[in-house]
């Protein structure tokens, strides 16, 4: 017979329990020093602390307990004037001696003392499987059928009434109260234990979540789960149970059966935790077999997959509105089941960037309050019109937003759904600006600059805050065309690269090359607007021969065309900007003539 027993003491309402091993010496405290209650080992085996060094009815060192070879207990009183209660109503006097079988209640000054041989414990022979790592419940199923080992069968129609039962649980709202209260019901109904709990480890203590109990039976509020069972569990992540030793007590707990709860890594964060008394069992006692555990741990890997389920949902939930504040939502829907785009490479986008005008001047206007919802709106506007296009909002940068087309699905006609946002943010103008109006007292106004090219796209950001964006030459200069817009007096410029992928259906007018700063080689600059009527066409097609007039160094010429257009077209500010080019190198013809226009900053 095992030497391992359990220390139960009772004071009113208080219950300390000990699990021991071999012998054990039992008194009040010593000294303040040791803990009361308490229990741990010395030179002489284990010392138990049981009432406090003023509580004179328990003597410091008072009861012996020690197993013998038979497997009786020898009972020593220590004590010179305090007796111990025997559960004959006899007590054992100072200095005397008696040997009892286990499990016996004994009366220790005022203290109620009962000692009882640990139950045995047994366990599923694997360890149990984390969700989503690959299952054994089809396995588990099969032997339901089979039998396996001591475990008897189920037959065909306790299977389906079971499998019907666990389904029911696994199709409910995984984390909800009801999810788990009907988990610690399954324990009740298709185990046929006398309680069940939905237990969870807080880091401190486990928990109790949920609640279950047969119907004639009152849930115990001074209940306490088994810490030897428990214990056992999140170090194996095993399933336990605990099988009774025959002459233990027929009243209270006599069988506990827990499975663990794993998260998707194989911690353990809960246990499915059950109970069967002796007591008001109508049936007579049946101990826990190893087909009950083996119910027992599949009702708790469905609760760990619901568990995972919630959680893999939350974070695709997650994952989802944090794409959709870059991407469309069909896009972020996308991404969520196909990351892999996300993944950072080299490929063909257009880029734009567009800069409120007067943004140092309004913001000073306005004060902090005023210019952080007034910012706010108009990147909001700014930004639908982005996504409107299928296109990504990178980044804000103060007063100027970014975006992105070509990535990070690839898309064949990234340069006309880049201009068609560009020409809508245009669009969307005069409505912005007539709700500021009152407040602004000046209209509202952005320059818009776009370039395509080949680019690094993927998470620009860091594992701490993710972006997505892109970078290199290609973003480089679609920002500098944007400032180009300053000195070209052209709200929207294109690049050639950008131009090259736009179809008749657009109007645009070839403005000039220029040279930009940290950009080596000149870009021509294309002007995009929202239509092309007959006027506009008449002013383009003037414009561009003024430009290759200019270009050739024929400036007569081209202040000849120039002087005719500015008249009629007073507020275009490319003709005032090359007229004023063509008139000052007539004034003073350049030793070595370059048509390239040098931009003066960003």
């Amino acid at each position: 017979m095992s030497n391992r027993w359990n220390l139960r003491v009772m004071d009113g309402k208080s219950v300390y329990v000990a699990a021991l091993t071999g012998s054990a010496e039992i008194g009040r405290q010593q000294s303040k020093d040791e803990k009361h209650p308490s229990h741990f080992q010395s030179s002489d085996g284990w010392r138990v602390v049981i009432a406090p060094l003023e509580e004179i009815t328990v003597s410091r060192k008072h009861l012996v307990v020690k197993p013998l070879a038979d497997g009786r207990f020898l009972l020593s009183n220590k004590s010179a004037n305090q007796g111990v209660g025997l559960p004959s109503g006899q007590e054992l006097v100072p200095g005397a001696s008696t040997q009892i079988d286990f499990p016996v209640s004994l009366r220790v000054g005022n203290k109620s003392v009962r000692m009882e041989l640990e139950e045995a414990m047994e366990s599923l022979p694997q360890a149990t499987i984390a969700p989503g790592s690959g299952s054994n419940l089809a396995d588990m199923l099969s032997s339901f059928t089979k039998g396996k080992g001591p475990a008897p069968a189920m037959d065909a129609d306790q299977l389906m009434h079971w499998i019907q039962a666990f389904l029911g649980l696994l199709h409910s709202a995984a984390g909800s109260e009801d999810f788990y209260v009907k988990a610690a019901r399954s324990l009740v109904d298709l185990v046929h234990l006398d309680s069940g709990r939905v237990l969870f480890w807080t880091g401190t203590k486990w928990e109790p979540r949920a609640v279950q109990t047969r119907a004639d039976l009152k849930s115990d509020p001074r209940w306490r789960p088994s810490n030897r069972v428990l214990s056992n569990l999140a170090d194996e992540k095993k399933t336990f149970w605990q099988v009774p030793e025959m002459g233990s007590s027929m009243a209270g707990i006599d069988a506990v059966v827990a499975a663990p709860i794993l998260d998707r890594k194989g911690e353990v964060i809960g246990a499915l935790y059950g109970e069967r008394r002796v007591s008001g069992m109508s049936r007579g006692y049946q101990p826990i077999s190893q087909l009950e555990a083996m119910l027992v741990e599949v009702l708790a890997s469905g609760v760990a997959a619901g568990l995972a389920r919630v959680e893999q949902e939350q974070a695709a939930l997650r994952a989802r509105l944090q794409m959709e504040q870059y991407f469309t939502t069909s896009l972020a829907a996308k991404l969520v089941d196909h990351p892999e785009l996300l993944v950072g490479r080299d490929t063909l986008v257009s880029v734009l960037f567009c800069d409120i005008r007067g943004f140092s001047r309004i913001s000073e206007k306005l004060g902090p309050t005023r210019t952080v919802e007034w910012i706010s709106d108009v990147m909001g506007v700014l930004s639908e019109c982005v996504l409107e296009h299928d296109g990504v909002v990178m980044d804000y940068i103060g007063d100027e937003l970014m975006a992105l087309w070509g990535a990070p699905e690839d898309q064949p006609k990234h340069a006309m759904l880049a201009c068609r946002a560009a020409l809508a943010m245009r669009k969307r103008l005069p409505a912005l600006g007539e709700r500021w109006q009152s407040i602004l007292q000046e209209p509202l106004d952005v320059g818009i600059g776009i370039n395509s090219g080949i680019a690094q796209v993927g998470n620009v950001g860091s594992k701490i805050k993710f972006k997505y964006g892109a970078l290199g030459n290609t973003v480089n200069l679609a920002s500098r065309v944007q400032g180009a817009t300053k000195y070209l007096k052209a709200p929207v410029l294109i690049t050639d690269a950008t131009h090259a992928g736009l179809d008749g259906g657009f109007a645009t007018r070839r403005l000039c090359q220029v040279a930009v700063v940290n950009i080596a080689q000149p870009v021509t600059l294309f002007e995009l607007v929202g239509s092309g009527d007959v006027a506009w066409s008449g002013l383009k097609s003037a414009y561009e021969q003024a430009l290759d007039d200019y270009s050739r160094g024929d400036f007569r010429a081209a202040c000849r065309i120039l002087g005719r257009l500015v008249p009629d077209h007073p507020e275009d500010g490319p003709c005032l900007i090359l007229l004023a080019r063509a008139v000052a190198c007539l004034v003073e013809e350049p030793d070595q003539f370059d048509p390239v226009m040098v931009l003066p900053g960003k």
